[in-house]
C-alpha cells in the first residue's frame, strides 16, 4: 500500500473543495439519545472525552477558512441539551 505524502499545498486545495464542513466542540455528548443520526456510526467507535474545543482555536480555524473561500457562511446547531 502506497501513502501520499501531505503537503500544505494539498491541504489547502482540499480545502478549497470543500463544501461544507462541520465542527465537533464538544465530545461531552454520549451519542446515545434515540433520535440521534450520528450515536450507530459513532458511539461504539469514538471515545468520548469531555473535551470542548477552545473558541481560540474555532475562531483561528473559521478566519482561515474565511480567507481561503469567497462565499462563506457558517450555521450553528445542536444535537441535545447537555
Amino acid at each position: 500500500m502506497e501513502f501520499v505524502k501531505l503537503t500544505s499545498d494539498t491541504i489547502k486545495q482540499q480545502l478549497l473543495n470543500l463544501r461544507q464542513i462541520v465542527f465537533e466542540v464538544t465530545d461531552s455528548c454520549n451519542l446515545k439519545c434515540k433520535y440521534c443520526g450520528y450515536g450507530e456510526f459513532y458511539g461504539s467507535y469514538d471515545k468520548r472525552e469531555e473535551q470542548n474545543l477552545p473558541f481560540e482555536k474555532a475562531k483561528l480555524l473559521i478566519d482561515y477558512l474565511f480567507s481561503l473561500w469567497k462565499d462563506s457562511k457558517v450555521d450553528f446547531y445542536n444535537r441535545a441539551v447537555l
